[in-house]
């Protein structure tokens, strides 16, 4: 059992004991409440999910992890999200960790529409979430690519969530130099002759011996632990787009930025930006923030694109603002 403590007690681990205290206390303390299963769809494609429940808890949080990612990723932050009081629920977005994928190459994350990662998402709150939040108030936690389904999300159910997170938000992606309509004139150049599922050329895959000073984060302890995981463990070395992912990611840019759709949000919503981010653009986030009523941008020193994973002068005022927001 997890203790719950008070919000202003919760601390982020130290530093130099990160690995033994992960796999000697965070690791097994999540174990020994985590449940996890797959939904089956049409056609027997599953989608991998786990949760924590909380005794007594004051609400549950759903987390929709970045590009390449999977649930697995998030562990630290599910143990504070539970040491205050919340349940947790989180997916491996289809393509993804242990959910089905629509390529043989692993190390390919594609899908066909981005819509369809929101549409898993929506089937994963109405039928696993609700069953076991009740009538708990729902909040979402979500990062980069889980960012971007997080943005279409309230826009399209703007009556499920009460109030949303969004770190470092795929609103825009950086596309490696390249202005975004030579991009998308490149990735329809491959889809026009069928190679829309191949790994854009610019990306070379998982790499085992990739370091932490290349890496989209400050804390070297939190990045190694993570990564070693991924070099024991197939599911979770995807680490490249296929040409169509790319065109799908800046197809939803206008959706997602678009005044009226802005305007219907209805969840509260705070948006964390990094000091230094190379994986997406921070302009089209604060137009973002501008649009819907209410938002909030906070910026976080420190810190890189993964701010989840940084050092603690970065990740206190990270959590701080993450509980006060979540407690208001």
């Amino acid at each position: 059992m997890i203790a719950v403590k008070d919000i202003n007690e919760i601390r982020p681990l130290a530093e130099d004991t990160y690995a033994e205290v992960m796999q000697t206390v965070v690791e097994p303390e999540l174990a020994s409440v985590r449940k996890e299963g797959y939904m089956t769809f049409e056609g027997g494609r599953k989608l991998h999910y786990e949760y924590y429940l909380c005794p007594a808890a004051k609400g549950s949080i759903v987390i929709s992890h970045g590009f390449t990612e999977s649930a697995e990723k998030f562990r630290e932050m599910d143990y504070y999200f539970l040491q205050a009081g919340y349940n947790v629920f989180a997916i491996d977005h289809r393509g993804h960790g242990f959910s089905s994928r629509e390529v043989d190459d692993m190390r390919v994350a594609h899908v066909n529409r981005f819509s369809d990662y929101v549409g898993d998402f929506n089937a994963y709150v109405e039928n696993v979430v609700r069953a076991h939040s009740g009538d708990l108030p729902l909040y979402l936690f979500s990062h980069s690519m889980g960012g971007a389904v997080a943005a279409l999300y309230i826009q399209q159910f703007p009556d499920v969530f009460e109030k949303a997170i969004l770190s470092s938000p795929m609103i825009s992606p950086k596309t490696a130099g390249f202005p975004h309509w030579v991009t998308r004139a490149m990735a329809g150049a491959f889809l026009a002759v069928g190679k829309g599922k191949q790994l854009v050329f610019t990306e070379k895959g998982f790499d085992p011996d990739r370091t932490y000073e290349n890496s989209n984060d400050t804390s070297e302890a939190r990045f190694q632990y993570y990564y070693d995981k991924r070099k024991k463990t197939p599911e979770y070395q995807t680490d490249g787009a296929s040409y169509n992912w790319v065109n799908e990611s800046l197809k939803i840019i206008p959706k997602m930025l678009d005044p009226q759709n802005c305007a219907g949000v209805k969840t509260k919503v705070m948006l964390f930006q990094p000091a230094i981010d190379d994986v997406v653009e921070m302009e089209p986030q604060a137009e973002f923030v501008s649009k819907v009523p209410g938002a909030r941008l906070v910026k976080i020193p420190a810190s890189k694109h993964e701010i989840y994973l940084s050092v603690n002068e970065a990740m206190e005022p990270y959590l701080q603002a993450i509980f006060a927001f979540l407690a208001e």
